[in-house]
């Protein structure tokens, strides 16, 4: 048989996006793929199928995770996972998550057209309910890493039923779901092109995002207390208003995480009792900060606490994800394809959490970005040009190439 190099076949890949956003299609242009819905399955089929036609060997998981294997040269070599995941939010967009299986998928077809096999196999995994409609995202992924929670079953789903029965509805045994976990090791390396989310790359009019990391995450309840009284009768100098006093921590929330170099917000404001004629007596939000950085976490989150309690405020931390960073081969794999491919390229943080954050518990793991335009996501109007869906597919199989000739039978580079 006659060998060549692998190559994308990009009116396939652009072809596959559009049957895959017929699965779930809305009449508002966008896709609904709820994670064990009727069209989630139907979508998942649909990809296991072009999995086989591929060349690979498919099957699921104890959680529901599809995994299409491809076979390498070399017995013994562990797999080289690419993927991301099909299932969608609400009236959400076409590529969010179904750019990187598909792309996954294009890598294999590359190599199956080209007649070859790589060192070490390939595998294409489409995970399960990573979107937040299950009670957390991160379903699948969690459960392959050993990172899920048996809790997690009870809580309840984007319709309010338990997750438990949509599982079971999709024939999933719950009791199984943690006998998904494989073991620290078991990959090579995980590799995950997903776009942008953001505006970043489009405003900069750069190609790729070389993802350095996820970024961490805190949340915190903070509350005011004034007096509430009758907002006609009470005199401006004699009030005690809990949304006054909340007001300059609010924009100190701003204000703090610029000079940190993160992001941060208060999403969430409850203005008791909540009358037009009475003042507040009673404030409570939620605020929230991002970074990639654990000791500029620290230092914001001490600022912010600083400011709470001078208000006479009480601030506590609700919760609090850790930064994830990116393994350094396989951000120098994606900047080196770059190069070779004529690509612009730039580093920068994932700040938005994605099923490699949760696969750096089994192995080396990296990100590959796309352009959004506009950073519209999680949206009918969520757009990532055709060009730029093949240019990351094509970084993200020379990436592979990369990661199959640094990488020895150990995973160690």
């Amino acid at each position: 048989m006659v060998h060549r190099e692998p190559e994308i076949d990009a009116a396939q890949l652009l072809s596959d996006l559009d049957a895959l956003a017929r699965i779930g299609a809305t009449p508002e242009g966008g896709v609904s793929r709820i994670a064990f819905s009727p069209a989630d399955l139907e979508a998942r089929r649909w990809v296991e199928e072009a999995m086989r036609v591929a060349g690979m060997a498919v099957r699921r998981d104890p959680a529901g995770n599809s995994i299409g294997t491809y076979p390498g040269r070399e017995p013994g070599l562990a797999p080289i996972a690419l993927g991301s995941h099909t299932d969608t939010v609400p009236n959400g967009g076409r590529y969010d998550g179904a750019l990187g299986v598909l792309a996954a998928l294009a890598c294999v077809r590359a190599l199956h057209a080209a007649g070859q096999r790589l060192r070490h196999p390939v595998e294409v995994i489409n995970f399960v309910a990573e979107e937040a409609t299950m009670g957390g995202g991160t379903f699948g992924s969690r459960a392959m890493a050993g990172l899920f929670d048996p809790a997690a079953l009870d809580h309840e789903a984007v319709d309010g039923r338990p997750v438990a029965e949509h599982l079971r509805r999709a024939a999933i045994d719950t009791a199984q779901v943690r006998t998904a976990a494989r073991p620290a090791g078991s990959l090579a390396a995980y590799v995950e092109l997903h776009i942008e989310q953001g505006g970043v790359l489009a405003s900069a009019g750069i190609v790729i995002g070389a993802v350095e990391g996820i970024v961490g995450i805190r949340r915190y309840a903070v509350t005011f207390h004034g007096e509430a009284n009758h907002a006609g009768t009470t005199p401006m100098d004699d009030r005690s208003d809990a949304l006054v006093m909340a007001a300059p921590f609010i924009l100190a929330v701003r204000e703090i995480a610029v000079a940190h170099g993160i992001v941060g917000t208060v999403g969430t404001l409850r203005v008791s009792p909540g009358a037009s004629n009475v003042i507040p007596g009673r404030v409570e939000l939620t605020a929230e900060i991002r970074g990639l950085d654990e000791a500029t976490l620290d230092a914001a989150e001490a600022a912010l606490r600083a400011r709470a309690e001078a208000a006479g405020a009480a601030f506590a931390r609700m919760s609090a994800k850790e930064p994830v960073r990116s393994d350094p081969l396989i951000v120098a794999s994606v900047e080196q394809t770059c190069q070779q491919l004529g690509l612009s390229c730039r580093r920068m943080p994932s700040g938005a959490g994605h099923d490699a954050m949760c696969m750096a518990a089994l192995t080396r793991q990296g990100m590959i970005f796309v352009p959004s335009q506009r950073g519209i996501s999680h949206a009918p109007d969520e757009y990532t040009a055709p060009e730029d869906c093949v240019n990351g597919a094509r970084v993200l199989l020379g990436t592979l190439l990369a990661l199959d000739a640094a990488l020895d039978s150990t995973g160690d580079g």
